[in-house]
């Protein structure tokens, strides 16, 4: 509980830390006494249905926004004419985001089937227009893969000779399931170690010159599938991407030489001139579960 309470104390969404903690032990034992989901009023309007073993959303809950670096690095990046993918999207998090504060076009892609279900429930609660969702995975061929099944927001591709709880999923490349669409200006993968094959199967993807960011998880499961993340560093080096960290309330991005070690998940940017530009002319205000976006003109 210790612990907890210091996350509260560092985080700079959480004004009071005292009254994040009782949010935090208030809707963990919510969750345990309710046998359906619960309904949760976030950013904006925006709401969400939340159940025991949502890891994946419910710090959203009591931090106002979880994973706060790279979201608000995109309600500040995101316009209205942009496409937005969401590569392993679990319950929406991002694709609300996108879609519900930015109004990005947004292509969701969730592959385990209960977690889908959920991710749609959340969609069609919110009304949200111009989202298209697939319940596939995403791999470097196209073809059939074990999934695990019982991990929650952890549920990643699993050897055959280690089924537990899982369900076979189609899967397709991404260049081959995006094929129609001429323009993706921002994905964000989170696939539990299996970075290297996603990207493989975007090839063409990754050559389209309106992809600039791609915000990706490296949390060392790579090496459940015996590959280094070094791989994925040089794929995207490769392609013109680069790595750097959002830095809030400061609105800047910092290059780094490798990973962002002081988060999940690391910022890869082509052009960071027209990345700046962009958040530059935005400044954004967050009070309570009210967030403003305020065009700033010179």
């Amino acid at each position: 509980m210790k612990g907890r309470y210091n996350q509260f104390v560092n985080h700079p969404l959480v004004n009071y830390p005292i009254f994040g903690l009782i949010k935090y032990i208030y809707i963990n034992l919510k969750i345990r006494l309710y046998h359906k989901p619960i309904l949760i009023k976030w950013l904006n309007g925006l709401k969400y249905y939340l159940s025991i073993g949502d890891s994946g959303i419910i710090g959203n809950y009591y931090f106002v926004i979880d994973d706060y670096e790279e979201s608000i690095f995109l309600i500040n990046y995101l316009t209205e004419q942009d496409t937005f993918v969401d590569v392993g999207a679990n319950h929406g998090h991002y694709t609300m985001i996108a879609n519900g504060i930015c109004r990005s076009k947004s292509l969701s892609i969730e592959p385990i089937h209960q977690t889908f279900e959920r991710l749609k429930m959340n969609i069609e609660l919110n009304k949200l227009i111009n989202v298209k969702l697939f319940n596939v995975g995403i791999s470097d061929m196209e073809g059939e893969l074990l999934f695990s099944n019982n991990r929650n927001s952890m549920n990643r591709v699993i050897d055959e000779d280690f089924i537990d709880d899982c369900e076979t999923v189609e899967v397709k490349t991404l260049d081959n399931l995006l094929i129609s669409e001429e323009k993706i200006n921002v994905i964000k993968i989170d696939v539990e170690g299996y970075e290297k094959k996603v990207l493989i199967g975007a090839r063409e993807i990754l050559k389209n010159q309106s992809l600039n960011v791609i915000i990706i998880e490296l949390n060392d499961r790579n090496l459940e599938y015996d590959y280094n993340e070094q791989d994925i560093l040089l794929i995207l080096k490769k392609n013109g991407f680069f790595p750097y960290k959002y830095v809030y309330p400061d609105n800047v991005l910092v290059p780094l030489e490798k990973k962002n070690f002081d988060s999940f998940n690391t910022i890869f940017i082509r052009d960071i001139d027209l990345v700046n530009d962009r958040i530059n002319q935005k400044l954004l205000t967050i009070k309570g579960n009210e967030l403003k976006v305020r065009l700033i003109i010179e």
